[in-house]
C-alpha cells in the first residue's frame, strides 16, 4: 500500500500534454516579474518608434507641432485605436484651412494600423511571452498562461496615457487638409486593442515555449503545430509576394512609378521625410491591399448605406481625382473612373497559388508523418491562412466614426480596405485546396500508414540471431 500511493500521486501529477501539471499556486505567481518587465520593454519601445516618426513629421514643415504627444498618436495608430480628427479643407495647400473654410468640415473618429509597427509589437511580445514561459516553466497550458502575463504592463500604460496626457493638437501641414487631431480621455480602444494584441502575441511564445512537449508527447498537438505553422508560412508568403508583385509592375509601367513616387516625395519639399516614414510603415497594410483583390475579393468602402469597391479584377481604377475642397461643399472628395483589369494583372493570382501550395508544403515537410496525415495538415493550414487574413483585412483596413455639420455628409460608419468577410472566406478556400495540394506534395514520399510495433520476443531473437554466422540480417 505505501508503495503504491507514491506511483498514483506521480501518475495523476502527470498531464497537461505529457509535462508535469504546474500546481494552480504556481501559476497563478511565477513569472510577473518577467512579464512585467518584458511588457513595459515592448511598450518603451513602441513609444520610442512613435517619437522617431514624429521627429520625421517635425523634420518638414510642422515645427509647432509637440513631437512627444504627436508619438503618442502614432503609438495607438500601432494598434488600431481610436483618434478623432477634426478635418477642414487646407486651401491651396495652406495650413488654417478651417478659416478659410469658415470652419466647415468633418469629424472623424478613426483607427487604423501602420502595420509595419504592428509586426514590431507582436515580434517584441512573442519573444517576451516565450522568455517568461521559458523561465517560469510548467506543462503546456501553464506555459501558454505565463506568456500572457506581458499583456499588462504593456496595455495599461497605453491606456492610463489617454487619461493622464491631454493629446490635443494640429493635423501637420500636408496640403490636403488641416484641423486638429484628438485622443479622448480613457478612450477604451486604447486598452482592448493594445491588449488583445499582447495576449495573443504573448500566449503564442509561451505556447512555442511547449513545443518540446507538443511535438515528442502528442500526435494531435504535432499536427496542430504543423498547421500553424504552414498558416503563418502562407499568410507572410502571400505579403511578400504582393509586394514583389507591385515591386515587378513598378518595373513594367515605369511612367505610373515616376507619377506614384513624384506624388509621395513631391512638393512641398518640407514633407518628404514624413510621407517617406508614413510610407514605410504601411508597407503591409499595402500588401494585403493587394492580397485580398489577389484572391478574387474586392477593397472598397463599406458602411453608411454605401457599398463601392474601387480595387479587383472586375472594378479596376483608370484615373483618379482627388479633390480636397469637397470637404466644405460636400462634393465628392475623390473621383474615379473604373473598368475591368487589364489581362496581365490575372498574373496576381499566382501570389495566393504559390503562398498556399508552399506553406501546405512546408506544414507537412516540417510535422507530417504519413501521407495522409501531410494532406490533411496542409489543408488545416488553410483554416489558419483565413483566420489571419481575416485579422490582417481588419487591421489593414481604415475605419472612421464621421459626423459633419455640413450639408450633404450624413454621419456614418465606414470601413475603407479589403472586404474583410469575403477575403476569410477566399482565403479559406484558397487554403484548404492549395494547403491540400502543397501537404500532398509534401508528404508523397510519407509511407500511407503507421507501422505496426514489432513484438518484443521476435525484436530480441533478431537482435541475439544477428551475431552469429548465419544468423538473421538485423536490418530485416
Amino acid at each position: 500500500m505505501n508503495e503504491t500511493m507514491p506511483q498514483t500521486r506521480i501518475r495523476s501529477e502527470v498531464t497537461d500534454w505529457g509535462a508535469p501539471r504546474s500546481a494552480p499556486v504556481a501559476i497563478l505567481t511565477r513569472g510577473w516579474a518577467t512579464g512585467l518587465i518584458r511588457g513595459g520593454l515592448a511598450f518603451a519601445v513602441m513609444v520610442a518608434l512613435g517619437q522617431v516618426v514624429a521627429f520625421a513629421v517635425n523634420l518638414g514643415q510642422a515645427r509647432d507641432v509637440s513631437a512627444g504627444k504627436l508619438g503618442l498618436v502614432y503609438f495607438g495608430w500601432f494598434h488600431h485605436a481610436t483618434v478623432t480628427t477634426h478635418l477642414t479643407p487646407s486651401i491651396d495647400g495652406v495650413h488654417g484651412g478651417a478659416a478659410a473654410s469658415g470652419g466647415a468640415g468633418l469629424t472623424a473618429d478613426v483607427g487604423l494600423a501602420a502595420m509595419l509597427g504592428t509586426f514590431l509589437a507582436i515580434a517584441l511580445l512573442y519573444k517576451g511571452g516565450r522568455l517568461v514561459a521559458d523561465r517560469a516553466g510548467g506543462g503546456g497550458v501553464a506555459r501558454v498562461l505565463h506568456g500572457m502575463k506581458v499583456a499588462p504592463a504593456y496595455a495599461i500604460p497605453a491606456f492610463a496615457v489617454t487619461g493622464l496626457v491631454g493629446i490635443d493638437m494640429p493635423i501637420p501641414p500636408n496640403g490636403l487638409v488641416a484641423g486638429s487631431l484628438q485622443v479622448r480621455p480613457w478612450d477604451p480602444s486604447w486598452l482592448v486593442l493594445p491588449l488583445l494584441i499582447a495576449v495573443v502575441a504573448g500566449a503564442a511564445g509561451g505556447l512555442r515555449s511547449a513545443r518540446h512537449e507538443l511535438l515528442s508527447r502528442d500526435p494531435l498537438g504535432r499536427r496542430a503545430a504543423g498547421a500553424m505553422a504552414g498558416g503563418l508560412r502562407m499568410f507572410v508568403l502571400g505579403l511578400v509576394l504582393s509586394f514583389a508583385g507591385l515591386l515587378v509592375l513598378a518595373a513594367v509601367r515605369p511612367g505610373a512609378t515616376r507619377t506614384y513616387f513624384s506624388t509621395i516625395t513631391g512638393p512641398p519639399a518640407g514633407q518628404k521625410a514624413m510621407n517617406i516614414a508614413h510610407h514605410v510603415l504601411l508597407l503591409p497594410n499595402q500588401a494585403m491591399w493587394v492580397l485580398v483583390p489577389a484572391m478574387g475579393g474586392c477593397d472598397g468602402l463599406h458602411g453608411g448605406g454605401v457599398s463601392a469597391s474601387f480595387l479587383c479584377y472586375s472594378r479596376f481604377p483608370t484615373t483618379v481625382v482627388v479633390n480636397p475642397e469637397g470637404l466644405a461643399s460636400g462634393a465628392p472628395v475623390v473621383r474615379a473612373d473604373f473598368g475591368p483589369a487589364p489581362s496581365g494583372y490575372r498574373l496576381f493570382l499566382l501570389v495566393p497559388a504559390l503562398s498556399v501550395v508552399l506553406g501546405g508544403r512546408y506544414a507537412a515537410r516540417r510535422r507530417a508523418r504519413l501521407k495522409w496525415e501531410a494532406a490533411g495538415m496542409g489543408a488545416a493550414s488553410g483554416v489558419v491562412f483565413a483566420l489571419l487574413v481575416v485579422v490582417g483585412s481588419w487591421f489593414a483596413s481604415v475605419s472612421a466614426g464621421l459626423s459633419s455639420q455640413t450639408a450633404g455628409i450624413p454621419n456614418a460608419s465606414i470601413l475603407i480596405g479589403p472586404g474583410v468577410l469575403v477575403a476569410g472566406l477566399l482565403a479559406l478556400a484558397w487554403g484548404v485546396l492549395g494547403g491540400g495540394l502543397g501537404g500532398w506534395l509534401g508528404g508523397r514520399k510519407f509511407p500511407p500508414r503507421a507501422k505496426l510495433p514489432e513484438p518484443s520476443g521476435l525484436r530480441m531473437r533478431r537482435t541475439v540471431g544477428a551475431g552469429r554466422p548465419g544468423g538473421p540480417d538485423p536490418r530485416g
